[in-house]
């Protein structure tokens, strides 16, 4: 009885300790020694039927390089699809690079960061606060896209409402 008991109580915190996905998954250390920030979130993220996600960021910097990353969470949350250290770029002063789901025909992307899926969620992470993002989805087989639409981008955890 007591060993059932004594497991039942660790299946249970293993479960209240287990990530939710963009709001509580530990942030990854993108450079050694650096603080990683989580800049933006991104819902509605797709990688499947001829569809990718593409985020493109600028650095604005004006003297230092920084590293940037972006994760994608599974649409259940839990833990990130990829592993933002691994495709993370070193971005220098004012350059911009993009990041996606898929190559694309006519979209040049700096790091593949694989996943698949509809209703997937990302967080955008730097090693600096001074970078601005666009993410969007474009159809990943014609040059130029035939489709396209911008995603909302939101300040960490927190969106603002619209009038």
């Amino acid at each position: 009885m007591y060993r059932i008991l004594a497991a039942l109580v660790a299946i249970l915190t293993l479960a209240a300790t287990a990530s939710a996905g963009v709001a509580d998954t530990p942030l990854p250390e993108l450079l050694a020694g650096s603080t990683t920030y989580h800049l933006y979130t991104v819902p509605s993220a797709i990688a499947s039927g001829g569809l990718g996600t593409f985020f493109g960021c600028t650095s604005l910097e004006q003297t230092a390089s920084m590293q940037v990353g972006v994760e994608l969470f599974p649409p259940s949350g839990g833990a990130p699809e990829n592993d933002a250290a691994a495709t993370s770029l070193s971005v220098g002063p004012g350059a911009t690079v993009i990041f996606g789901t898929d190559g694309a025909a006519g979209i040049f992307i700096n790091s593949d960061l694989g996943g698949a899926g509809s209703k997937l969620s990302a967080r955008i992470l730097a090693t600096s606060k001074k970078v601005a993002c666009a993410a969007f989805i474009a159809d990943t087989g014609n040059a130029p896209p035939t489709s396209m639409t911008y995603l909302t981008i939101i300040s960490k955890l927190k969106q603002k409402a619209c009038n």
